[in-house]
């Protein structure tokens, strides 16, 4: 790409948040990419549950932990999270296959995209484009497009379980607010396989500065999860961030 072109493309995201004041919306669109520079951000960066991302902050401000290495505090953390939190909203049938056998990920022994789950909350670039009547999630990993519908539609009553399943949106107050049914079984980046029963809510929050992103969502699931989960994940503004084909997938010999 040009130089001249990467200026008119910062210019054009540039002037999305004007469309978006003009229609009284938060004003969302643009290119997001890596977290912003924060501990919790990048413990998060391809999605955490926020009681674990709220447990690292509590021992990262804890006197008693200063003579401590972040990497010792992120591992424990970690250990916190994958050890006691996760399973603790895991029914019985989901514990025994819990944690996930990334050995038998199909992302990487048939190179098939990530599921519903990792694809919403997975690292790199994300374009968001706010239109009338629907809102485009683009994301890099996989190069996977999502169209969240605002104009009050169904799912087609002929609908069938796909990767990303069938959203719906609508705004409240500074928050843009995603509900998502009839995904596939699969699962996530926290080491649960999920049900095709999971669903969704998404709440998405731009910063007062306008330099980041917030998704925190909550996932619900009868036949894995015993209470709802929600985990979090933050993008940091990056209108000359650009998104290429994904062609870097290899299956291991």
């Amino acid at each position: 790409m040009t130089r001249s072109s990467k200026l008119t493309l910062a210019l054009c995201f540039a002037l999305l948040p004007l469309w978006s004041a003009a229609q009284d919306i938060p004003a969302l669109s643009g290119m997001w990419s890596d977290p912003p520079p924060r501990a919790e951000d990048a413990f998060c960066h391809v999605g955490c549950p926020v009681e674990a991302r709220d447990y690292l902050t509590g021992i990262l401000e804890d006197p008693d932990n200063l003579d401590k290495t972040f990497g010792e505090l992120r591992g424990e953390a970690q250990r916190y999270m994958r050890t006691e939190l996760i399973p603790s909203y895991l029914t019985p049938a989901a514990l025994e296959n819990y944690p996930f056998d990334s050995g038998r990920d199909p992302s990487l022994t048939a190179c098939e995209p990530w599921g519903f789950t990792r694809e919403i909350l997975s690292p790199h670039a994300m374009q968001l484009t706010q239109y009338d009547d629907r809102v485009t999630l683009y994301y890099s990993e996989w190069t996977a497009l999502r169209t969240v519908w605002l104009d009050g539609r169904e799912p087609p009553p002929d609908f069938e379980n796909t990767l990303l399943g069938f959203s719906t949106g609508f705004y409240d107050g500074d928050a843009l607010v995603v509900e998502t049914v009839g995904v596939t079984a699969n699962h996530s980046n926290a080491g649960f396989a999920h049900s095709d029963r999971l669903t969704s809510t998404e709440r998405f929050r731009k910063s007062e500065d306008g330099m980041r992103l917030d998704l925190e969502v909550t996932f619900e699931d009868p036949l894995t999860l015993k209470r709802p989960l929600t985990m979090a994940r933050a993008w940091a503004w990056a209108p000359t961030e650009e998104i290429y084909p994904y062609e870097d997938c290899v299956i291991p010999e």
